[in-house]
């Protein structure tokens, strides 16, 4: 049942196309390709548990089943493991009554022994087991009452409920971060799938045989691993919770912002999932050519911190000054882009240099360390913008050389750039400077060092975009839950202080196309949800 089999062949723009005949209908689907993905792409949805696109097929859930012609008639197969052959006849139950009573078959014996939890479990509503019964059409049990169900689980978790009942564990804890209902899980071993072939860390395991087949870790082991909350999401039942989310929010009151992940280069697609003001949890969003349906542990668990030590909007009018009367007494100014500066802001800060003239420079980067890829879903890089900063033409590593000048300067100001909470030691330098102006989100060690500290809306709060470590031009959305609505977005107070405020962000983002010609006549609505590769692009 979980022998590494063969990765999925997805679907591109480049699949040639062949012509099968489904349900006696010729069409034209992708031949390169198993016939649930090609299915899918001519808007035919076949259901499936175990199969995932971007997991190593296994094909032990039986839910997929169609009939195909062959040279001794009609035949059961599964649709995920089924390679696209030109002419190849197949049967869906809009035809066929077999695969009907077929699907509806497997599915009542998936449910033979999965326990009655919908009311109370986190994953109701985003349950693939629910969404294949309702397609079923099952709509009754044929379960003998006097025989009980046979739940799964580890003998050594087995218990005895009130009505006498023998069931399988409850919430037995795999690691730091994922409880298991044993009980619960269909043995689609996706998450052994994921841990063994995606993660590289065979951390968990089908153990026991046929119906006695329960998951658990390696003896005297732990789920501990940077993306182990991605089994959570592969589960297609309730059976891998998150701790942190477990009873939190019913996902069906949840509302669901698309943005961008800022702490990496990579730029990892997700979800904020949010309701009543605040984030509940952060969801990979898929994008084959970023990070597929994956996230890290770093990146989804960041959002707990986002509306906490907030820095509140002011003084405004105090910035304006003492960078004005800097300007008439020839003082110079260093203007410095943190990482998590979008396209939007670099255009501002570049607006605010050119008024500034000779007396400003601009200078870009971070003190923290540039790491390897992990070639799951993070570059490494904790620059999340860098190509943006490339492409705008502002400096991406030149604070080394902002620290040997800092006597040079008058007025710092720093944008999404926490210099002393990077680098204590190598920020000291900065001290010099008289006039330390932060804008930020947060009250970090930076605006704690600073003369005058303003905040400004977090990148989950914003509208803007970023180019992330392989040339994709990526869009952020704004999440509607920023704890103060006097905040600003960074770009809107640049501009301002630039003497051209910026009333929203595709203004800023129009602006950008002045200096970045990559970008010139792109507007927002032509960003693709997937991103778009620019030029010279290495996707």
């Amino acid at each position: 049942m979980s022998n590494y089999y063969n990765m999925p062949k997805l679907p591109t723009e480049n699949s040639p196309k062949v012509e099968i005949f489904v349900d006696d209908k010729p069409v034209m689907v992708p031949g390169d390709t198993n016939l649930l993905e090609a299915l899918k792409a001519v808007g035919i949805e076949t259901p499936h548990v175990c199969y995932h696109p971007y997991l190593p097929v296994s094909g032990n859930c039986r839910q997929c089943l169609v009939e195909q012609e062959g040279p001794r008639g009609r035949m059961l197969v599964i649709a995920c493991y089924t390679p696209v052959a030109p002419g190849m006849k197949i049967y869906t139950p809009a035809s066929s009554a077999r695969v009907k009573n077929a699907r509806k078959a497997t599915q009542e014996f998936m449910l033979v022994n999965h326990p009655l939890d919908c009311p109370i479990c986190d994953k109701a509503g985003e349950c693939t087991l629910q969404e294949n019964y309702m397609e079923a059409g099952q709509n009754e049990s044929r379960m003998r009452p006097e025989y009980g169900k046979n739940y799964h689980g580890n003998p050594a978790h087995q218990f005895i409920d009130a009505k006498g009942q023998l069931r399988g564990g409850k919430h037995v804890d795999l690691g730091p971060r994922v409880l298991l209902d044993e009980e619960r899980c269909v043995q689609c071993d996706r998450c052994v799938r994921f841990m063994r072939s995606i993660a590289g860390s065979e951390q968990l395991q089908l153990a026991g045989r046929a119906d006695h087949t329960y998951i658990t870790t390696f003896p005297g082991e732990k789920l501990d691993h940077e993306y182990d909350l991605c089994v959570t999401d592969v589960c297609p039942v309730g059976a891998m919770t998150a701790k942190y989310f477990r009873f939190q929010k019913r996902v069906w009151l949840l509302s669901h912002t698309p943005t961008i992940s800022m702490d990496d280069s990579l730029g990892a697609n997700i979800w904020l999932d949010h309701a009543d003001g605040r984030i509940y949890r952060v969801m990979p969003r898929c994008n084959p050519e970023v990070n597929r349906s994956w996230l890290s542990n770093t990146s989804r668990l960041a959002f707990q911190q986002f509306d906490k030590n907030r820095l509140p909007a002011m003084g405004f009018r105090v910035i304006q000054e003492v960078i004005s009367e800097t300007k008439s007494v020839g003082g110079k100014v260093a203007l410095v882009a943190g990482g998590a500066c979008t396209i939007e802001d670099l255009a501002a800060l570049r607006m605010l240099k050119d008024s500034l003239g000779d007396s400003a420079e601009l200078f870009g980067g971070t003190f923290k360390k540039v790491g390897a890829p992990d070639g799951i879903a993070m570059s490494g890089d904790p620059m999340a913008n860098r190509m943006g900063f490339k492409l705008m033409g502002v400096p991406d590593d030149n604070l080394a050389d902002l620290v040997k000048r800092a006597g040079e300067f008058k007025v710092l100001v720093t944008v999404n750039a926490d210099l002393f909470g990077e680098d204590a030691a190598a920020a000291s330098a900065l001290e010099k400077i008289p006039s330390r102006i932060a804008l930020s989100a947060f009250n970090d060690a930076t605006a704690a060092k600073a003369t005058l500290a303003f905040g400004i809306r977090h990148w989950s709060e914003i509208q803007g975009s970023m180019v992330n470590s392989l040339n994709i031009l990526q869009k952020l959305n704004a999440c509607p839950v920023c704890p103060d609505e006097k905040l600003r977005p960074a770009y809107e107070v640049l501009s301002e202080l630039a003497g051209a405020k910026f009333g929203c962000a595709s203004e800023a983002f129009r602006q950008a196309g002045a200096y970045a010609p990559a970008l010139s006549g792109l507007t927002y609505d032509s960003i693709k949800s997937t991103g778009n590769l620019l030029e010279g692009g290495n996707a």
